[in-house]
């Protein structure tokens, strides 16, 4: 996307072959200012799949990165840093200070990531230490950058907004996760789409409501996923995600109360959760690869939405 004079934005898509499903899936996003003559990258992706990122960056005729935003530290969207800090050396990186020393020593984040994703993780590939001078300071000023607290997904999440007078706004996983039909995955390109809560453990419903409140409040004229794609409605879809949210809890919420008593099954409250999302209507229709992959997010993000509950409820 051209979105002003001297800028260009480039979604570049992270596959891993040996997962099912997993295309059109990870991303980052290359910024290329050339009024500031400054090359930015809003995330990394896993360890894995840098070599196919640094192809990408190449082939685009870019020789030097100078900033990387990274919206939160999961393996998914942080774990390649150090392999690419290997290639680009001068680049330095702006991450949320709860985030940042995991990223220094990852055997934490890369444990709890086995723990969690098993043989996903494995697949992402295990992330090496980064150097503090790599990083730039927490109150750091950028031209036309502005970071926004936005937990919810995670307690560490950033969302990055790129004003131009258009204003673009980098959400990470603070909107969900958002897939266009003949774009994220096949079929006619009609404007159907599947929108889907990023709600893993350790998640807090109040934290996500007021990030979506923020990022309201910013009146962005296009908004880019993480996961997968980009959207110039950004308020309708914003106010999707919030409604979403508030729907799941609800539905959660009714599920526990007409089984109570009984053990949860994760999912079995995912295929009532399907059925009963207007916004999932499309899932049925889903390649059996991206299904499998959807759904082994669907049931995280039920975990979450269960450990919350856990504690309110």
């Amino acid at each position: 996307m051209n979105i002003g004079e001297g800028v260009n934005i480039t979604l570049i898509d992270l596959p891993i072959d040996n997962l099912p499903g997993f295309h059109h899936f990870l991303s980052s996003w290359l910024i290329v200012d050339k009024t500031l003559d400054r090359v930015s990258l809003v995330d990394v992706g896993p360890a894995s799949t840098v070599p196919v990122l640094v192809k990408n960056i190449e082939e685009l005729g870019i020789s030097k990165l100078d900033l990387i935003l990274l919206t939160h530290v999961h393996l998914d969207h942080s774990g390649g840093l150090g392999q690419l800090l290997e290639v680009f050396g001068s680049a330095r990186v702006l991450v949320h200070p709860k985030g940042k020393k995991h990223l220094v020593n990852p055997d934490r984040l890369w444990k709890s990531s086995v723990d969690v994703l098993g043989d996903v993780a494995l697949a992402y590939g295990r992330p090496i230490p980064v150097s503090e001078s790599c990083f730039l300071p927490e109150d750091v000023g950028l031209d036309r950058i502005a970071k926004i607290e936005t937990p919810g997904h995670a307690s560490h999440h950033y969302s990055f907004l790129y004003d131009l007078g258009l204003k673009v706004l980098f959400a990470g996983e603070a909107a969900g996760t958002y897939y266009k039909r003949g774009f994220a995955y096949p079929g006619i390109s009609d404007g159907t789409f599947i929108l889907r809560p990023a709600t893993p453990p350790k998640f807090y419903l109040d934290s996500a409501l007021s990030s979506i409140k923020e990022l309201k409040a910013l009146d962005a004229g296009i908004m880019c996923y993480a996961h997968f794609g980009y959207t110039d409605e950004v308020n309708k879809f914003l106010d999707l995600e919030e409604r979403q949210l508030l729907h799941w809890n609800d539905l959660i919420c009714d599920y526990l109360s007409d089984h109570q008593g009984l053990p949860v099954d994760p999912e079995d409250v995912a295929c009532y959760l399907i059925e009963r999302d207007p916004l999932l209507s499309d899932f049925s229709d889903l390649p059996e690869d991206i299904k499998i992959r959807e759904m082994g997010n669907i049931l995280s993000s039920i975990n979450g939405f269960l450990d919350y509950l856990s504690k309110t409820i």
